[in-house]
C-alpha cells in the first residue's frame, strides 16, 4: 500500500511539473509574439534621428522612416520560392545607404525601375539575415540571393550602410508595380531561447521526478520484503 501511495503521489508531482512546462511555453510564446507585433504596429521615428554611434541598435523591430533618392545601381532578388523579393537601396539625407525590401515579383517578371527623385520609406526595421541553406528555385535569375545578408549587399552599395533593412508597406510596393511582401520578425531579443530553457527545466525536474519515484518505490519493496 505505501508502494502505490509513493508512486501515485511521484507520478501526480512528475506529470504536473510535464505540464507546467508545456504551460509557460506556450505563455511565453503568446508573450512573445503579442510584444514583437506591439511593437512592429508602434508609430514610426525618424531612422537617422534615433541611430546611436551610426548603429540600429535598439530600433531593431520597430517601425521607422527614412528620406533620400532611391540607387540606381543593382537592385537583387532574394528568396528560395517564388514570389522572390526585389531589394534595392535608399540613399538617405543623412548620406547613408539604407536597404530596402522594396516588394516582390512572380515568376518570368522583370525588376521595376526605382522611382526618381525624393523618396521617403517607412517600414519595420530588421537585422542581416542569416546564411540561407536552402536551395535556390532552379530555374532563378543568375544573382538571386537566398536571404538578406548586408554585409554581401554592402560589397555592390556606397558606404557607409545602415546595420539594418527595412521592408516597404502593401501600398508603397504597389505604388512601384511590386508585389506585397511581408516582413518575418525574428527573436530579435532572445526571448524566446530564454523561454524555452525555462520549460526546459520543467520537464527536467519531471524527469527527475519519474526517476526518484521509481527508486523511492523500490526502496520502500526492499525494506517491506526484508521486514
Amino acid at each position: 500500500m505505501k508502494q502505490l501511495v509513493i508512486g501515485l503521489l511521484g507520478c501526480v508531482l512528475s506529470f504536473f511539473m510535464l505540464f507546467l512546462g508545456l504551460w509557460q511555453m506556450e505563455v511565453f510564446q503568446s508573450q512573445a509574439d503579442n510584444s514583437a507585433a506591439a511593437r512592429a504596429s508602434s508609430p514610426a521615428v525618424d531612422l537617422e534621428e534615433n541611430l546611436v554611434n551610426d548603429k540600429v541598435g535598439d530600433l531593431y523591430g520597430r517601425q521607422v522612416s527614412a528620406k533620400g533618392t532611391w540607387l540606381a545601381g543593382p537592385q537583387f532578388l532574394v528568396g528560395t520560392e517564388y514570389p522572390l523579393q526585389v531589394v534595392g537601396a535608399l540613399r538617405t539625407e543623412g548620406g547613408r545607404t539604407l536597404t530596402v525590401v522594396r516588394g516582390s515579383i512572380p515568376k518570368g517578371a522583370s525588376i521595376p525601375k526605382p522611382p526618381r527623385g525624393k523618396a521617403s520609406v517607412t517600414g519595420v526595421i530588421l537585422p542581416t539575415q542569416a546564411k540561407e541553406s536552402v536551395p535556390l528555385p532552379a530555374d532563378a535569375p543568375q544573382g538571386t540571393l537566398g536571404s538578406v545578408r548586408l554585409e554581401q549587399l554592402a560589397q555592390s552599395w556606397p558606404a557607409p550602410m545602415i546595420d539594418g533593412f527595412v521592408t516597404q508597406s502593401a501600398e508603397a510596393s504597389a505604388a512601384q508595380s511590386l508585389g506585397a511582401t511581408s516582413p518575418e520578425i525574428p527573436d530579435i531579443g532572445g526571448g524566446k531561447t530564454r523561454n524555452r530553457g525555462y520549460a526546459l527545466q520543467w520537464w527536467a525536474f519531471a524527469g527527475f521526478g519519474f526517476v526518484a519515484t521509481a527508486v523511492a518505490v523500490r526502496s520502500v519493496g526492499r525494506s517491506t520484503t526484508a521486514g
